[in-house]
């Protein structure tokens, strides 16, 4: 085997494995385990639900409400708003005359990272679960995410965000989107649940950690040093985050890209990431994180391997792949021609997800936390 044959097929693995192979894997490993037994605790814990926000007067009042109208008991239920910066009225917006609603006015918009470490300092519960401005909580999510904390192992317990259509009915994931959701509570079953939704998650408070100013992916951050104490992530079907589709492709994509520099940058922040005898979720980080972000790059590889050999079989290969890529932006520019052809649509999330890996890496090192994401 010649030195461009092994480097083509070291390119195809990488990216087979990403996808593929390691999601098979843990579909293996993960039969028999049955995850986390949460049941009803004796006394519900105190939980806080804390709220960063950066002009969102016109729905920060309702998201308040729809927490404190959560079945939860009405004496353990606090939430606290951090206005961060807003240019608009969402502090006097948030302030909806219930006592168990605290809100925190910034001076100047500091980010996500900041609002967050500002509303931990005031937090008094034991438990303190993070949402977002934009969704709404299903009934009984609080209950949900607070159960799993009756064993003292769990550290964090991670909800589902469920994407919802105008109808209310929940839309289509795609193979991606299922594949991924999977991974995740198989991940959880096993104890190497390692990221959360931002949207829907719990932490005992005891366990936070204070995030650094600029840091774009907190759900990262604080999942990772409940590892690191020595603690598990757990993950419940029963609490969920309802929210709307992106508004385009372009908002979609956009956010992946930030979300995929986020884990360049956790990298520089924790380079105990790549240390198998400091990280104890080496194995599934390096797998599930640092495969997907490699994958764009051996693909590029596999294309180039085979446009450079003399051999008829990768020539054919080169062909195949072009032609493939070329299925996927169709896919991607005639969103509706897509659905109707077997897999087309996944082959244009496949290609827009790596075309995001690919440009997360100088996005990450452009060092501009302005232009990785928004504030909220």
């Amino acid at each position: 085997m010649n030195t461009t044959t092994l480097a083509f097929w070291i390119c195809v693995a990488v990216p087979v494995y990403a996808y593929l192979g390691y999601p098979l894997l843990m579909r293996i490993l993960a039969r028999g385990h049955p995850g986390t037994i949460a049941n009803d605790p004796e006394a519900w814990p105190e939980m806080t639900v804390v709220i960063a926000a950066h002009d969102e007067e016109m729905r920060i009042a309702d998201r308040v409400r729809d927490i404190l109208a959560q079945d939860y008991p009405t004496d353990r239920l606090r939430v606290i708003v951090v206005d961060d910066g807003s240019s608009d009225a969402t502090a006097r917006a948030a302030d909806v005359g219930d006592p168990r609603c605290r809100v925190i006015k910034l001076a100047r918009n500091g980010g996500k990272a900041t609002a967050l470490d500002t509303a931990l300092r005031a937090v008094t519960t034991s438990i303190t679960v993070f949402a977002d401005a934009r969704q709404r909580f299903a009934p009984g999510t609080l209950r949900a995410l607070a159960r799993p904390f009756s064993d003292p192992r769990i550290g964090a317990v991670a909800g589902e965000l469920q994407i919802r259509d105008t109808q209310g009915g929940e839309c289509d994931l795609g193979l991606y989107m299922r594949i991924e959701r999977r991974l995740r509570h198989d991940e959880s079953a096993l104890g190497w649940l390692h990221g959360v939704s931002g949207a829907i998650h719990a932490l005992r408070t005891s366990l936070f950690v204070a995030i650094p100013v600029g840091t774009i992916l907190d759900d990262m951050w604080l999942p990772l040093h409940v590892v690191f104490a020595g603690n598990r992530v757990a993950m419940t079907d029963d609490a969920v985050a309802l929210d709307s589709p992106s508004a385009h492709h372009g908002e979609e994509f956009n956010r992946k890209v930030r979300t995929l520099a986020g884990n360049w940058q956790l990298i520089a922040l924790l380079p105990r990431l790549l240390l198998p005898w400091r990280n104890p979720v080496w194995f599934a980080w390096c797998s599930h994180k640092l495969s997907r972000l490699l994958a764009p790059w051996a693909m590029l590889g596999a294309l180039l391997a085979c446009a450079l050999s003399p051999n008829p079989i990768y020539q054919a290969l080169f062909l195949m792949q072009c032609i493939s890529y070329g299925f996927a932006l169709l896919a991607i520019a005639l969103p509706g021609i897509a659905q109707r052809l077997p897999l087309a649509s996944t082959a244009g999330t496949f290609l827009m997800l790596n075309t995001a890996a690919l440009l997360s890496l100088p996005a990450a090192m452009s060092r501009d936390s302005s232009r990785l994401w928004k504030p909220h």
